[in-house]
């Protein structure tokens, strides 16, 4: 059983101490794992997080289906529910029938909410297995599972607080737009919506990017609080802003890509039921094509995406804290897993 994960949380070390002299070598680099631990460069995340990815499929793939799987049981039961009431009729032949395309929609929307609360779990697990992986250990599905014991919740806690925010700050735009629209005029909602739209959102992004993006591996690595998770991911990508959020876009346009391409066929399987089967039938596979969708989606893009993000965390800790010195310290004192 590999040991424990060294110490995340605080309790910094200290940097290198250099010599003297002329013909200065430098110290050759510690890598016991999957990136050597120095700061890391944009290649060594995204190659990082595939060797991640190749030494642990079971902890990372695997579980990202099981999890994602298991979330979506109670949308399946309810969509299944919904056909035996004779609620799903999505079939193009019957285009007023908007009991059917509600229903059918809601029952996506409910397998997309249950999935991101799958992701969000998901994200805390597979930051325990990079942690490992840098340390050249592997991970299986049990202490992935473990390592988020008494953070689960405020994993799902920091994803409600994070819809909550958007929902304000992309909201309150909206609705200050259609309020002048109806009071005043058309061209004065327009006029002031849209550019306090783009001015809201572009607060989101960067909130997303400094008090978002590294709150789940502070959380579960350094075993804080919401609040305390929201000010240490503050701390780390302070300075640090448009790395983090170049990393971050690049993570996302890979990952988007290859979740088309595996979505691409289930979407054509939806448009075929549509056209091809008549009354519940039609909805009932759209539905239930779309979850598979997501399953397999999850099990590819969640574990690479996520591994990258964990990476961007230790990154930011070598930088500005010396956790390559913990670290290195940590891997000499145990043997890194064979393979």
């Amino acid at each position: 059983m590999p040991a424990p994960p060294p110490a995340y949380g605080y309790g910094y070390g200290y940097g290198y101490g250099y010599g003297y002299g002329y013909g200065y070598a430098a110290p050759p680099v510690h890598k016991p794992g999957v990136v050597a631990l120095r700061p890391l460069g944009l290649g060594d995340m995204l190659d990082g997080a595939f060797k991640t990815i190749r030494r642990n499929p079971q902890a990372m793939i695997g579980l990202a289906a099981v999890v994602t799987t298991a979330f979506l049981v109670l949308p399946t039961l309810v969509t299944l529910g919904l056909a035996a009431a004779g609620l799903l009729d999505y079939s193009v032949d019957a285009p007023g029938n908007q009991d059917g395309a509600i229903a059918t929609t809601g029952a996506q929307y409910l397998g997309a909410l249950f999935g991101a609360l799958a992701t969000v779990l998901l994200n805390g697990m597979i930051v325990s297995v990079v942690a490992q992986a840098v340390l050249g250990r592997r991970s299986t599905m049990g202490e992935a599972w473990a390592a988020t014991q008494g953070r689960r919740l405020r994993l799902i806690g920091l994803l409600l607080l994070n819809m909550a925010l958007g929902l304000v700050l992309l909201g309150i735009p909206v609705a200050i737009g259609l309020l002048l629209g109806f009071q005043v005029g058309l061209g004065t909602g327009l006029l002031v919506g849209v550019p306090l739209s783009i001015a809201t959102f572009v607060l989101f992004v960067y909130l997303q990017t400094r008090n978002f993006l590294l709150a789940p591996a502070a959380l579960v690595l350094e075993k804080t609080g919401i609040s305390e998770a929201l000010g240490r991911a503050g701390e780390l990508s302070r300075g640090q802003w448009w790395r983090l959020f170049g990393i971050q876009l690049l993570t996302v346009v890979i990952a988007g890509v290859a979740g088309q391409v595996i979505a691409i066929p289930f979407g054509v399987l939806g448009a075929f039921a549509g056209l091809a089967m008549e009354g519940t039938a039609a909805g009932l596979v759209l539905v239930l094509s779309s979850y598979l969708s997501q399953v397999l989606v999850s099990a590819v893009t969640t574990p690479f995406s996520s591994a990258v993000t964990a990476l961007q965390y230790v990154d930011q800790r070598i930088r500005k804290e010396a956790l390559d010195v913990e670290l290195i310290a940590a891997s000499q004192r145990t043997e890194p897993t064979p393979g």
